[in-house]
């Protein structure tokens, strides 16, 4: 059991965030607390999630079709990251 299956998109905090990154083109999207997509998808866990995502991304200019591959999720945060403090007694 992973932290992908213990997690629903709507226990997301306000500083942490899921970005989803495209396993064939490399292409970004990021999902905040509030973002319309939890309204609708919120009851899903995040391994759950990660089977259904494809890329939305649409084709470049000169090319057709979009990409539609598999996404990776990643759990992000915006908080401050703090230095080690405690030492080796």
């Amino acid at each position: 059991m992973s932290w992908k299956s213990t997690l629903q998109l709507s226990d997301l905090s306000s500083p942490e965030r899921i970005e989803m990154i495209c396993s064939g083109c490399g292409h970004v999207t990021k999902i905040h607390p509030g973002d319309p997509l939890i309204d609708q998808y919120g009851h899903l866990y995040l391994d759950e999630l990660e089977a259904r995502a494809r890329c939305r991304r649409t084709a470049l200019k000169g090319k057709t079709g979009g990409c539609s591959g598999p996404m990776r999720l990643l759990l992000c945060s915006d908080e401050e990251t703090h230095a080690f403090q405690a030492g080796i007694a």
